[in-house]
């Protein structure tokens, strides 16, 4: 699996204008503080993101509930557009973090988050990325670099407990 690469900017619109996404597939986390915006508002942030092949998101700060939810109307929303039917070897995977502290986020993002069964993980970019906050993009360098364990390491299975997220 790739290495997961730190990003930060300074609003959301950055966010799909810059994310420099090499692969037909990518894993996005998400550390933002959302202000109060409608669900349509939400989505057209996120649409961009789930047309350009994110496969994976997970959700942290406060109201990443509701920005979760804007990410799944997206990918319904493509689906739908598209004439498909929602399976689960093609949606989007989608996590909200709500009591977690970042740190926890980011160990799940990185140890459990893995793509529906026809993405191939070990050719997705992986990002995790700080809105709002630029204080934020060190404490994730130092936070995933403390984390050990990945998704694709073999020495040892790892317990991801989806029923706390």
């Amino acid at each position: 699996m790739r290495e997961i690469e730190v990003l930060s900017f300074r609003t959301i619109a950055e966010l799909a204008e810059r994310l420099p996404i090499r692969t037909r597939y990518f894993l996005l986390l998400l550390a933002w503080d959302a202000p109060e915006k409608t669900p349509q508002q939400l989505m057209s942030f996120f649409r961009p993101l789930v047309d350009r092949g994110l496969v994976y998101f997970c959700a942290w700060g406060s109201r990443c509930e509701a920005v979760h939810d804007a990410v799944d109307q997206c990918d319904i929303q493509k689906h739908h557009e598209a004439g498909k039917a929602l399976c689960n070897d093609s949606i989007v995977m989608t996590t909200w973090h709500a009591r977690e502290s970042l740190q926890e986020a980011l160990w799940f993002f990185k140890t459990c988050a893995m793509p529906a069964e026809s993405f191939d993980p070990s050719n997705c970019d992986r990002f995790a990325v700080a809105v709002g906050n630029l204080n934020w993009g060190p404490e994730m360098e130092k936070a995933l670099q403390s984390i050990e364990g990945d998704a694709d390491d073999e020495d040892e299975p790892l317990e991801c407990d989806l029923d706390d997220v």
